[in-house]
């Protein structure tokens, strides 16, 4: 198992990107920008004066560091009231004729209209496998071994996903492989809590953090 204490190999483009983050001031920290349109605005005690805000009922966590790539950093959906969507994919809104021309695919294939396979929505991109790690259970709770009883155990196990997946679709991922409900999953990577089912894995740096630090788990935490 690597070394989870060993310093990272930061390359000099992103150090300098990094320090360039952080020696801005909070005259930029305190500026409207698409990946943080309410900065500020965050429950007290969540994260420095001006470096977050909140889209919907969740802070934005800081971590839009610029060597992130642009599908890594979060972009909430503004709307016209002021609002702002979790959901940062557009809502369906076709034109007639592709609402019937949508319709009519949905006909002849059997299914009903706009109803996506479980499992089609990432298949053939790139994937990433991951520890899952329950601190919630005991090895005799959950796992990837099923025993007569329907009872999963075995403790500790792997999964392959796509870094695009949503946190609702890892949950029901993490529920199939080992046996643990989505309603019990407070998911955590790297000490940060995935709060936000709608983000993306590449939104919570899992991503770029799994190229360094291949062993670092998904956690299923207490609390």
């Amino acid at each position: 198992m690597a070394d989870i204490t060993a310093v990272p190999e930061w390359s000099a483009e992103e150090l300098n990107g990094l320090k360039a983050h952080y020696d801005l001031g909070s005259a930029v920290g305190d500026a409207a920008t698409k990946y943080n349109p309410t900065p500020g605005a965050q429950r007290a005690g969540s994260w420095a004066e001006g470096r977050s805000g909140r889209t919907g009922y969740l802070p934005v966590p800081p971590n839009n560091y610029p060597f992130y790539n642009d599908d890594e950093k979060y972009v909430p959906i503004m709307q016209a009231d002021g609002g702002q969507l979790s959901e940062w994919q557009p809502m369906y809104h076709p034109t007639p004729e592709q609402a019937e021309a949508d319709r009519k695919a949905a006909y002849e294939a059997g299914v009903p209209h706009g109803y996506v396979p479980r499992g089609d929505r990432h298949r053939g991109g790139p994937t990433i496998t991951l520890r899952v790690v329950s601190d919630l259970h005991s090895d005799d709770e959950y796992g990837e071994e099923v025993g007569p009883d329907g009872q999963h155990r075995g403790g500790p196990f792997s999964i392959t996903v796509s870094p695009k997946m949503r946190v609702e679709e890892l949950r029901a991922v993490i529920r199939d492989k080992g046996g643990v409900i989505p309603a019990l999953q407070k998911l955590s990577y790297a000490g940060k809590n995935m709060e936000d089912p709608q983000r993306t894995l590449e939104h919570y740096g899992i991503a770029y953090w799994h190229a360094k630090f291949p062993d670092w788990p998904i956690k299923i935490r207490r609390f």
